[in-house]
């Protein structure tokens, strides 16, 4: 939750944040599959938000990673 309110500037993304790490760490399907499936079902006004969400959990969990 804090990674979606401070980095990505609202708290209601922190699922989709989660669903970035959880694809980084588990790699049962590609970044780019989630990413699209993810950006297929929010409306427009939001694409970016979720983008920009999605991408920083991911980023977040590589780096974690190691």
């Amino acid at each position: 939750i804090n990674t979606a309110k401070n980095d990505v500037g609202r708290e209601i993304v922190a699922n989709i944040v989660a669903l970035g790490a959880m694809v980084a760490l588990t790699g049962v399907v590609t970044k780019e599959s989630a990413e699209k499936a993810v950006l297929s079902r929010v409306p427009e006004a939001f694409l970016e938000l979720n983008k920009k969400a999605f991408n920083m959990g991911y980023d977040r969990a590589i780096a974690a990673k190691g």
